[in-house]
């Protein structure tokens, strides 16, 4: 039982990170160099996978065995920190985004398919597509890592054409899951104001800059407004909008389809800390689910507190 347990994790996670629209015989024949019918019967735990070939897999894929091996052990659980392997700050970003679009694709054409999501500040998935508000989360992250030198501005900023066709396609893999619940702060915007704020003063973006984030700033509102009164992304993709009434400290968020689901805490401003364990994710939809209860619904309903929260929201934007 615990071998082909093992062995069906480690399928389950390779799918989940070859290259998207790839085959896993095919990727692990040209990876492993062997014959299509020695693949296929480690598939089919006929023959088990050797060390050299675990290694070489976990190596290129970035799959954590402990993490396979740890989550059938009882009181055990271990979380995958997503650590970054390039180098190269827009190569290991990159790497991040194209993770969350692999959970995302999962989404797709599954009538399962839920997402639940607690935050302070606006979610990234939500802004993805604007220019300048994804170039700011970008530069401000490059920073952290000690790669912009000041002054700065964005709008010389050359961001790989590939990142911004990742960005694009995260805001499209949004409204892929059948329903999605957001539980926000109801300060969610005043966070993000006041990081342009304070990235201005250290010469890291210009006076033209803010101007433009607070256009995008402006138009999220506005975008944000039409979909919480419709409630649904389009299509039958339901959206619940829910602002709470207490506080929370950090990024919940859990994602779920018929035979996949991840629960994932926001670190280091972009990562994410997660874990595939049924105990973690159990655990973290329950406490969403407690942070719903202590929340009022805004979208589809909830008008006169819908319209309070976007025009407080419109005031902190105003502060730019």
């Amino acid at each position: 039982m615990t071998k082909n347990y093992i062995v069906k994790e480690l399928i389950n996670e390779m799918k989940e990170r070859i290259p998207q629209g790839q085959n896993l015989a095919n990727y692990l024949t040209d990876t492993l160099y062997m014959g299509k019918e020695a693949v296929y019967r480690r598939l089919r735990g006929e023959v088990a996978f050797t060390f050299d070939e675990i290694a070489v897999i976990s190596h290129n894929l970035g799959i954590s065995i402990d993490q396979i091996i740890g989550n059938h052990l009882s009181n055990r659980v271990t979380f995958d920190l997503n650590l970054l392997h390039s180098p190269n700050l827009f190569e290991s970003y990159h790497e991040i985004i194209e993770r969350y679009l692999r959970i995302f694709s999962s989404m797709k054409g599954d009538s399962n398919a839920e997402v639940y999501s607690a935050t302070n500040t606006i979610p990234f998935t939500l802004y993805s597509s604007y220019e300048y508000l994804s170039k700011f989360r970008l530069c401000r992250w490059i920073y952290q890592n000690g790669k912009v030198k000041t002054p700065n501005s964005l709008s010389e900023m050359h961001v790989p054409e590939k990142i911004i066709t990742a960005h694009k396609k995260l805001s499209e893999g949004l409204r892929k899951p059948k329903k999605t619940f957001f539980i926000w702060d109801s300060n969610v915007f005043q966070s993000f104001v006041k990081e342009i704020k304070y990235f201005a003063g250290l010469n890291l973006i210009s006076t033209s800059d803010m101007m433009y984030l607070k256009n995008e700033l402006q138009q999220l509102l506005i975008d944000l407004e039409h979909l919480s009164v419709k409630g649904e992304y389009g299509e039958g993709h339901e959206l619940f909008i829910y602002l709470s009434n207490i506080d929370f400290e950090a990024t919940y968020t859990y994602v779920s389809n018929r035979d996949f689901q991840i629960s994932l805490f926001r670190v280091y401003s972009i990562n994410s800390m997660d874990s595939q364990s049924p105990q973690i994710c159990e655990i973290q939809k329950n406490w969403i689910q407690s942070l719903k209860r202590h929340s009022t619904l805004i979208s589809g309903s909830g008008e006169a507190q819908r319209i309070a929260f976007l025009e407080k929201q419109r005031s902190f934007i105003e502060m730019l």
